[in-house]
């Protein structure tokens, strides 16, 4: 039988027992998992980048300068042609009966002429001789010089229609490859409608579109990086030409990157993908927007200890915001690692687990 003293011995030990577990219990806490990143690894921000195909720099639409009807198409889309090279006929028929015509008016006019000049001869002669008066040789003059112009006037006409029958026949300007064709035999065809489109051999070019927000960091780029989707090829690009004015429908702009050490055996048409040089921040850190706390307005952000992997606020001063990375400077060293999410929910010395960033 236990007596009243030993009773509440073990009594007080067991109190203090619970006490020193309660008390064990109310310190310890859980390790928070965060993400991280590391200040410096960020510094230089990868460029934007844009989807583009490969563009011949000269891509000419090739059309009839007359209208008609196409009695043949001699290409197809792919063909590789040379300058000179006929590409499609319309029916000249009516245009040859006009040449004909034109010709047959220039013979009136050339008769016309000699017949004013061997009048204005024996006009000549008579006024020699005092039978007719000085003004009916003048008036013969005269009709010789209206001779003259109407066959200049002949000659004129029938070199249009020449030129007007040789437009019936379309010539490729230069060497090249049919990129498309829009017209078939038996159509018929207004003057200036295209009927094909020649792609001239030469330089190779990425045609892209580009948002407003990324203009100012094209005009400044040197040298542009683009990659073809096809076979990883790389080449080094300047830009050449950007529209300034925006597509109504897309509202991006319109640019052409001319590529070093392309040619004509480039195909038409390939994936390409333009890259901008990476955004150097120079001695400044940038860090994700999410890493940034502001408390009372200071900013702040929590960098973790390597060793112990507590977590300590820390001032910095933020010199520039941009879409998704802040500029920051201060005391925040190169190669310290910052939590980048979740930093509303941490304290000074709180212990974390780091997750891969």
């Amino acid at each position: 039988m236990k007596t009243p003293l030993a009773h509440w011995l073990l009594t007080g030990l067991t109190v203090l027992g619970l006490a020193a577990c309660a008390k064990e219990a109310v310190v310890q806490e859980d390790i928070r998992p965060v993400r991280y990143v590391t200040a410096g690894d960020n510094a230089a921000q990868p460029g934007a980048s844009f989807a583009g195909e490969i563009r011949a720099r000269q891509d000419t639409p090739l059309a009839f300068r007359i209208g008609g009807k196409i009695v043949e198409r001699l290409v197809n889309a792919g063909d590789r042609v040379k300058k000179g090279q006929v590409l499609a006929r319309l029916d000249a028929s009516d245009y040859a009966l006009e040449l004909t015509a034109k010709q047959a008016q220039l013979a009136a006019a050339r008769s016309d002429l000699a017949q004013q000049q061997a009048d204005l001869a024996r006009s000549r002669e008579l006024l020699g001789k005092q039978f007719i008066s000085q003004a009916q040789v003048d008036r013969q003059q005269n009709a010789v010089n209206a001779a003259r112009a109407q066959l200049e006037q002949a000659q004129a006409e029938l070199a249009g229609s020449r030129n007007q029958t040789g437009y019936a026949t379309l010539r490729a300007d230069a060497d090249g490859v049919i990129g498309s064709v829009s017209a078939e035999a038996g159509q018929v065809v207004a003057a200036g409608q295209p009927v094909a489109r020649l792609a001239l051999d030469g330089a190779r070019e990425v045609a892209i579109q580009v948002p407003e927000n990324a203009l100012a960091a094209l005009r400044a780029a040197k040298t542009l990086q683009v990659k073809l989707w096809a076979d990883g090829q790389n080449y080094r690009g300047t830009l050449r030409e950007l529209a300034a004015d925006a597509d109504p429908a897309t509202r991006t702009y319109a640019a052409r990157i001319s590529l070093d050490g392309a040619n004509a055996a480039l195909p038409l048409g390939m994936s390409a993908t333009v890259t901008l040089p990476p955004q150097d921040s120079g001695r400044n850190l940038q860090l994700p927007l999410s890493a940034l706390l502001d408390q009372d307005g200071r900013h702040y952000v929590w960098v973790i200890d390597p060793k112990s992997h507590q977590v300590a606020r820390r001032e910095v001063a933020v010199l520039g915001i941009g879409d998704s990375f802040v500029s920051v400077g201060g005391t925040l060293k190169t190669g310290e690692q910052v939590v980048s999410a979740g930093v509303h929910l941490l304290r000074d010395g709180q212990q974390v687990r780091l997750l891969q960033p």
